[in-house]
């Protein structure tokens, strides 16, 4: 009992630390470094915090089978490249609470592309589910203001994005965890997104001088938070957690994340929500919390 009682303690302190994520790219923002930028160094630093660790406890499965690395390179240009990029921007152009529930439509997407690709069954609590999880972000997203829509379109956009890229996260990495520990991983994951991220910027027309320690050194503490703390030591927190606690009861607990974005969103920012949009994130959080709980 005391064992799991620890490991849902770890799996909240992880959601916590997720929850905080926006608060740290707002000060990264204002700092004048720009998603690309920031997403570079949250997954660089995170890479080589992963591979010192790994290193040290993992060393003799740090060599994969080549054939593996096509697996790693999608899941760092999926799930850690575009993801970090969709997130970036969804909290640039929205609200930290918008971007956080939007991110919560991952489960939704999961369910919807399983059915889809996989061909599992739609169940009547999967499809009560996904209509809590959109209906719940049309409300969010203030879709009965056409006017609000269109100025927030781009943010609103990058947010479902966002979802679905973590939604992928999940696959991508219950393929790759067959075969390798978490932390060799992260390694690869975050390694190729590291590369990627790198190429895209450069390819939208970001100066690579941009990428350079010296350029972004006025947001070197809220980056440092970035990667070690919000993306290595939380994921770490969370697989940890997992040896305890069923992973669909992590998942109900991880929930918790967008009402810390929302919490801190207001506390730091005055970031606030209508009463509609907060009746849709509680409508996002309940289909999160259903597709989870019906595994």
């Amino acid at each position: 009992m005391r064992q799991r009682f620890s490991g849902y303690v770890l799996v909240l302190a992880a959601a916590v630390l997720w929850g905080s994520l926006g608060i740290a790219v707002r000060f990264t923002t204002a700092a004048g470094v720009g998603a690309f930028e920031a997403s570079v160094w949250r997954a660089g630093l995170a890479f080589a915090g992963a591979l010192v660790a790994a290193s040290a406890t993992h060393r003799e499965h740090l060599a994969v089978r080549p054939r593996d690395l096509v697996l790693f390179a999608g899941y760092g240009f999926v799930s850690i490249a575009l993801f970090f990029l969709a997130y970036f921007t969804a909290i640039e152009r929205t609200t930290v609470a918008t971007a956080a529930v939007l991110l919560y439509t991952a489960p939704a997407w999961v369910t919807g592309l399983s059915a889809v690709l996989f061909g599992e069954e739609l169940s009547r609590a999967k499809l009560v589910s996904l209509g809590l999880a959109f209906g719940g972000c049309g409300l969010v997203v203030r879709a009965y203001d056409p006017s609000a829509l269109r100025a927030d379109l781009p943010g609103v956009l990058a947010g479902l994005a966002s979802g679905l890229t973590y939604g992928l996260y999940s696959i991508f990495g219950k393929a790759a965890l067959r075969r390798y520990p978490p932390l060799v991983v992260l390694v690869y994951a975050l390694g190729f997104g590291t590369v990627f991220l790198v190429l895209l910027g450069t390819a939208a027309g970001v100066s690579p001088h941009r990428f350079l320690p010296s350029a972004v050194a006025a947001a070197l503490v809220p980056l440092l938070y970035l990667g070690l703390v919000t993306t290595l030591l939380a994921q770490w927190l969370y697989v940890a957690g997992l040896r305890t606690v069923q992973a669909s009861r992590a998942s109900i607990v991880a929930t918790v994340e967008p009402v810390v974005a929302g919490l801190l969103g207001y506390a730091v920012f005055r970031e606030s929500l209508e009463p509609l949009q907060l009746v849709g994130a509680a409508a996002v959080v309940a289909g999160a919390v259903l597709a989870q709980a019906r595994r």
